[in-house]
């Protein structure tokens, strides 16, 4: 039985017991969130700042109630950037490994340790035998699974698929695999998890939401004037988002409905779709990476937000693009939590025709598309008010009453 997170009688605290190890992306959501209810005691992650001092990375700067919190290392985040630089293979080991050496080495006072992505195995180790509750954050599918899905696709277009790193995907299942729970962020994510032989009972689902969420949810979307049907995809360009099976759809459709519909795409180009978008379809416009500002008011102008993905954990784009009013057409695989047919149209991955035949379905039928629209920015806003940092720790207190 997969575990949901309900509220618990909570025990009165005077001491934080939360040990973080993990990335500065959602779990400076959910670090901020603990730090201001004290229950941070300490975060291994990349180094982070405040705004003050020498040393302010770009993209490393954080809540100041996280100023004090231990567990910032520089020397994983220069050998990582030094990687990239030098375009060395496997980079990612060069930032993984020194981080999880480094969090292991400090043991603090805590009773739980909440580890994501590829640093917390040798910590979880240390962990377990001092009496702590080990939980593995798997945020996107593990190397098998993504295998499986993305494989055949990588043939289809002449070439090989690879995990940038055989060690760290190994470290990924290995730590779901020992820790004590492991928290998905989507049904995706859990039945891949539940084909790579994790107990249901240790799983639980916790969906998270990006911040941009809450600013769309409640904005007024604005007029259109004329009867264009706006289509959007926001994301990286490339083979594993099914960019492929989206340009061929595209061409069915604009042959069908002419200057009726646009499509834009946003997003980096990666090496692997170079190809698929040297010469795009009429009709098709690619902006490139754009701010976040610029993404909110695409997503609000949209009509129909198509993400063909063929390997997600959970796509924060697709939530957004709910939370924005957009009627989504997606895949199972893309980990988003639309509702088939309510919220959304959930669509075979590799399969452009059913892709065109569900955007075709909203384009003519524009009281469904409404009401999908509608459903889904419910649907968010019934998710935004429990909050993730809440559905996080009622999970931690489950796990705590379980052991006692």
């Amino acid at each position: 039985m997969i575990n949901a997170p309900k509220p618990v009688q909570r025990h009165r605290r005077t001491d934080p017991d939360i040990w973080m190890i993990g990335r500065v992306d959602q779990f400076a959501v959910l670090a901020t969130h603990l730090a201001q209810n004290n229950r941070l005691t300490r975060w291994d992650s990349f180094w982070r700042h405040d705004g003050q001092g020498i040393i302010r990375p770009p993209g490393r700067k954080l809540d100041p109630v996280l100023s004090d919190i231990p567990g910032r290392h520089l020397i994983p985040d220069l050998l990582g950037t030094a990687a990239r630089k030098l375009r060395l293979p496997a980079h990612n080991l060069y930032s993984d490994i020194p981080l999880s050496l480094m969090a292991a080495s400090h043991l603090p006072r805590a009773t739980i340790l909440h580890g994501q992505g590829n640093y917390s195995l040798p910590a979880m180790r240390r962990a377990k035998k001092n009496g702590m509750i080990t939980i593995s954050d798997v945020t996107g599918q593990l190397a098998p699974i993504r295998a499986q899905q993305l494989a055949i696709e990588y043939q289809a277009h002449g070439r090989t698929y690879r995990e940038i790193s055989g060690v760290l995907a190994r470290r990924r299942v290995a730590e779901a695999h020992f820790s004590d729970a492991v928290f998905a962020p989507s049904d995706a994510v859990i039945d891949g998890l539940l084909k790579c032989g994790i107990s249901p009972d240790k799983i639980f689902h916790i969906p998270f939401m990006s911040p941009l969420c809450q600013t769309l949810v409640n904005q007024e979307r604005p007029t259109q004037p004329d009867a264009t049907v706006r289509l959007l995809y926001v994301g990286n360009i490339s083979i594993a988002k099914g960019i492929a099976a989206l340009l061929d759809a595209w061409r069915a459709l604009h042959a069908e409905f002419r200057g009726r519909i646009s499509l834009t795409l946003i997003g980096p180009v990666q090496p692997c779709a170079q190809a698929l978008v040297k010469d795009l379809p009429d009709g098709c416009d690619w902006l490139g990476r754009r701010s976040s500002d610029e993404v909110a008011q695409h997503l609000l102008g949209a009509n129909i937000f198509v993400f063909p993905s063929l390997s997600e954990g959970s796509s924060l784009a697709t939530l957004e693009a709910m939370a924005a009013g957009c009627a989504v057409v997606t895949t199972f695989d893309a980990g988003s939590p639309v509702i088939n047919q309510q919220s959304g149209l959930i669509v075979p991955p590799r399969n452009p025709g059913a892709l065109a035949t569900a955007v075709s379905a909203l384009i003519t039928t524009p009281a469904m598309r409404r009401n999908i629209a509608q459903a889904a920015r419910s649907q968010i806003k019934n998710m935004l008010e429990t909050g993730y940092g809440n559905r996080v720790e009622m999970a931690y207190d489950t796990l705590l009453t379980r052991h006692g």
